[in-house]
Order: structure tokens, then sequence, then C-alpha cells
């Protein structure tokens, strides 16, 4: 018999992955998210394995079975996903950029409310009435020869 260091509740690639989970130095937060979703999506699968055969002794009027490999495995990709979001929420990773740019959002609204925005001309209001053509040589919409016959026919009776 071979003694290995990686509990045998976990497959290779999941043993694969926790062991990824204990050196994160050299990965960059791209590598680290995407760890970490697939971490996810193996204690989520051992959560419903756990779920459904509690479920199914359940239906046969059992008691549910202590699923200890299950449950172990489930800790161990548990406490790997805690060891990268750890490494995520490192400044190293970004937690800094987030920290930089929540500051410069701070300064940002702190000179707009410096400034006050323009709201236009006093003088222009509403109330002037309204405003000519641009060119007064021109028919008015919908004349017919205007634009040409087919297109004021077509706009008003459809094509013919």
């Amino acid at each position: 018999m071979s003694k290995s260091d990686t509990p045998r509740a976990l497959d290779r690639d999941e043993a694969e992955m926790v062991q990824q989970s204990q050196a994160l130095e050299d990965r960059s937060p791209a590598e680290l998210r995407e760890l970490i979703g697939r971490l996810r999506a193996r204690r989520d699968r051992a959560q419903r394995q756990i779920r459904t055969r509690a479920r199914s002794a359940q239906g046969r009027g059992e008691t549910a079975g202590a699923d200890t490999g299950a449950r172990e495995k489930k800790a161990l990709l548990t406490e790997a996903i805690a060891r990268v979001a750890e490494a995520l929420a490192s400044p190293r990773s970004g937690g800094a950029k987030a920290k930089t740019a929540t500051e410069n959002l701070r300064q940002a609204v702190r000179r707009k409310a410096e400034n006050p925005t323009w709201t236009g001309p006093e003088d222009r209001t509403a109330d002037q009435g309204s405003v000519e053509t641009p060119n007064t040589k021109i028919a008015p919409s919908g004349a017919l020869h205007a634009e040409g016959m087919r297109a004021a026919i077509s706009r008003s009776t459809g094509n013919r």
C-alpha cells in the first residue's frame, strides 16, 4: 500500500485544485477567479450528492447514514475556496485597485460638488414661440411635387 498526502475523498482533479489553492503566490487574479469557480462547482456537486443520498434514504424509511466521504470532500473544498477567496481579497491581487478606485470616485464627486453644472442662458425660455423653418423656399412636408409625387403617394395611401 502506498500512502499519499491527498485525502481519499477527493478525486484526482479535485486534489489538484486543492493543491493549487495552497500555492497561490504566483497566480494572477484571472487564474484565481477561474480556480475558485471550479472549486465552487465541485463543492456544490458534493453538496447535491449529500442531499440526494439523504433524501433517498429518508424515502426508503431509513435514517440518513453518515456520508463521511462526501462530507469530508465538501469540507476540503470549502477550505480551499476560503483560501482562494482570501487571496483574491488581498491587496496584491486587486484589492488595492478597488480601494484606489473608490478614492478616485470620492474625489470626482467632491470636484463635481465644487463646480456647479451649467444651467444654460438665463434669457431663453420656452415662451418665445415657434421657430421659423430654416429654408422658407421649400414646400411644407407632405405637399405634392415637393419631394416627388411617388413619395407623397406612398406615404398617404400606400404603394401603387
